[in-house]
């Protein structure tokens, strides 16, 4: 709930901010020229995103296990998350979950609390899926010059999910933050493969200098930013599967508003209540995980 904005104060200056902020002051933090932005904004009930009502269920452990990728050099841990009443072997298709910054295979894979969401809607009709995730690592999920993890989720991950009996002709992308620029990269750089491509909170940067100020291991120098940078090459998301949803008082909601405003569909976006959390994620959730299951079967 939103708090008075005497205790407001007393949360910024107990968090290092500005100790009295008049009316001119309250707006500088809101524009993000004096710290305390986050503060202001749970205060002003910003990232109050609206609890998901539908029914959830109790998912399964996920699988975990590794292998050794050439594109990453290194060994790699994933994760499966079978749905409820289904064991690993079953051929069902596959959700690609992608992390976000700092996280991994095993906290994608139950990201916004997705198995749960699968497990309530099951009884509703919703198709089956599991969610697979690899560890990316945490120089986002383009190619770089040493460590190229959008080849290993194509190229090694998809195969060995294949040999796990999941149906990898049957294919979505799912991401968080960091993860949902992946997800709108991988659908860039692999058109025809997915069905489904879902964004949540995509962590994109107008420029390289904004990506270096906020992240600086995201991309390794101009030339690599400018190569896969997702709103330049917004024209070329005509007619594939996408949606992406953002909070209004997430940080990266006006990168993804530019975005918005040169994609050929600037429909398939959605900017609602929330900050960049769980909170957000998951009150978009239920909706992400039927319209995965349907594409996945259809």
């Amino acid at each position: 709930m939103p708090i008075g904005r005497r205790r407001f104060l007393q949360l910024v200056a107990a968090g290092g901010g500005v100790t009295a902020l008049g009316a001119g002051g309250i707006a500088l933090v809101d524009a993000e020229v004096l710290p305390g932005r986050s503060v202001l904004d749970h205060a002003l009930g910003r990232c109050d995103a609206a609890p998901p009502t539908v029914p959830q269920g109790t998912p399964q452990p996920p699988v975990t296990g590794s292998f050794r990728s050439t594109a990453r050099r290194r060994e790699v841990g994933f994760a499966i998350s079978y749905p409820p009443g289904y064991a690993p072997g079953t051929r069902l298709p596959v959700c690609l979950a992608l992390h976000g910054y700092a996280a991994d295979a095993r906290s994608a894979v139950t990201a916004a609390r997705y198995p749960e969401f699968l497990a309530g809607a099951l009884a509703a009709g919703v198709p089956p899926f599991a969610l697979a995730a690899p560890d990316g690592g945490d120089g986002y999920w383009h190619p770089h010059a040493t460590d190229d993890p959008l080849g290993m989720l194509v190229d090694e991950f998809l195969p060995l999910l294949a040999g796990r009996g999941l149906r990898t002709d049957r294919v979505a992308v799912a991401g968080w933050s960091m993860g949902g620029y992946g997800a709108l990269l991988a659908a860039l750089t692999h058109p025809d493969r997915f069905r489904a491509v879902v964004a949540t909170s995509p962590a994109i940067f107008r420029s390289y200098a904004d990506a270096e100020r906020v992240n600086a291991g995201a991309f390794d120098d101009p030339d690599e930013w400018a190569r896969y940078d997702v709103t330049a090459r917004a024209a070329q998301f005509a007619g594939l599967p996408v949606r992406i949803a953002i909070g209004a008082a997430d940080p990266f909601a006006g990168a993804v508003e530019t975005l918005r405003d040169r994609l050929p569909d600037p429909g398939v976006v959605t900017v609602g209540v929330g900050c960049h959390d769980g909170d957000y994620w998951a009150s978009v959730a239920p909706a992400q995980v039927r319209a995965i299951g349907a594409a996945l079967a259809g």
